[in-house]
């Protein structure tokens, strides 16, 4: 599984002023050390991979790709922090973790840090999968990773440094880690960074166990089945939106219906509404399955020329947090009486996407939205049922 194939959803929707329809393997490269059974530890060896890291000789990073376009050129981040839970161990310590620099991780020679036992060898088979090694002790542990850029208001390294060595497990904690959609706003490269934060936990690809067992019965499985490929966190909402058909003529009368359609504004609005920016779970599957709360917040845009108020198209960046958003569309129109008077309302349009891939915004996902505004009969709220 040497790289993964995004999907771009597509959900094409005619909303009407007076109503709204849709039609919508194993690694030998260098032998690890013999266990320790005096402190009942040993060198446990899985293999981790990152977007874009099967290219990694032609990465750059000259322009940003959509979410779900492996291109190989949207490496924009400078750490890679692994972390270690266990959920059973007769240790203190029950979560390690280490970060290495994108330098560290592409480099063509073995990485040794002391002050962790960990090693990271470099990716001699051309598969973008490194083996990563580090002394843990004996029991059972979930394996964590993500790429982010460092100081860029995100820092997980000083949250899991704020775990104590107690004795309990703490994967709920991992679980429910955040990252804000501030992310690296006033950088100018904003976008690529976003998109740049990958994340993802350990499997064993013979069996897609979840639960690493550590013991001296188990090195060469480690080895051979257990790998953690890192994906784009970031889901893209591509909306494009089009008014010029609520001035096509009426068929039965000849006579245009409105006088004038205006989109001034729209929302993408999270389950977190109270939040203006709200964040995303570093892991969102895993959030979801453990029914953690909503947390991405609201976004509005507006649009402030005649143009785009009749047509025009934004590209909106989150990071998943295991709810399904919705987004709302604003709508001015005016309409001519009989009397020859003007007749001018605002109202407010929403598409609910409850029922889209699962329930939630997926990961490295594009989902394009079009919206097409017609003169029809009223329906202001639609449930989006499936992207195609």
């Amino acid at each position: 599984m040497k790289k993964r194939s995004y999907i771009l959803y597509i959900m094409y929707a005619v909303v009407g002023i007076l109503s709204l329809t849709t039609a919508a393997c194993s690694s030998d490269k260098e032998e690890g050390e013999k266990p320790s059974l005096k402190n009942k530890t040993m060198e446990v060896a899985f293999s981790i991979s990152v977007p874009g890291s099967e290219n990694a000789s032609n990465a750059k990073t000259t322009k940003t790709p959509d979410p779900g376009t492996d291109t190989g050129e949207h490496d924009d981040w400078d750490k890679l922090t692994i972390i270690i839970a266990y959920t059973q161990s007769d240790m203190k310590k029950t979560v390690y973790y280490d970060t290495f620099t994108k330098e560290e991780f592409y480099s063509n020679n073995v990485v040794q840090h002391q002050h962790t036992n960990s090693r990271l060898l470099p990716d001699s088979d051309n598969d973008g999968y490194h083996e990563f090694m580090m002394i843990l002790p004996i029991g059972e542990c979930r394996i964590y990773g993500v790429t982010y850029t460092d100081g860029k208001g995100f820092d997980p390294v000083g949250e899991l440094k704020e775990i104590k060595d107690d004795g309990k497990d703490y994967n709920d904690d991992i679980i429910k880690l955040q990252i804000s959609n501030d992310y690296a706003k006033d950088d100018g490269a904003k976008v690529a960074k976003f998109i740049s934060v990958a994340t993802g936990y350990a499997i064993n690809t013979k069996d897609n166990s979840e639960v690493l067992q550590v013991s001296l019965d188990n090195i060469e499985e480690m080895k051979q089945y257990w790998r953690m490929q890192l994906n784009r966190l970031a889901a893209k909402v591509d909306i494009q939106w089009d008014a010029q058909s609520a001035y096509e003529k009426n068929t039965e009368t000849g006579n245009v219906q409105y006088t004038d359609v205006k989109i001034n504004s729209f929302s993408f609005c999270g389950g977190a509404t109270d939040q203006n920016v709200g964040a995303g779970y570093l892991f969102p599957t895993l959030a979801k399955k453990k029914n953690l709360p909503a947390i991405s917040g609201k976004k509005d845009f507006i649009n402030t020329s005649e143009i785009s108020r009749r047509n025009g198209r934004v590209y909106h960046y989150t990071f998943p947090d295991g709810h399904a958003p919705k987004i709302t569309f604003k709508l001015e129109t005016t309409t001519t009486a009989s009397t020859g008077n003007a007749d001018k309302k605002t109202s407010t349009y929403t598409f609910d996407l409850k029922n889209v891939t699962e329930g939630s915004l997926l990961p490295a996902t594009w989902y394009k939205i079009n919206v097409k505004v017609t003169g029809k009969e009223k329906q202001e709220s639609i449930i989006i049922d499936s992207f195609k």
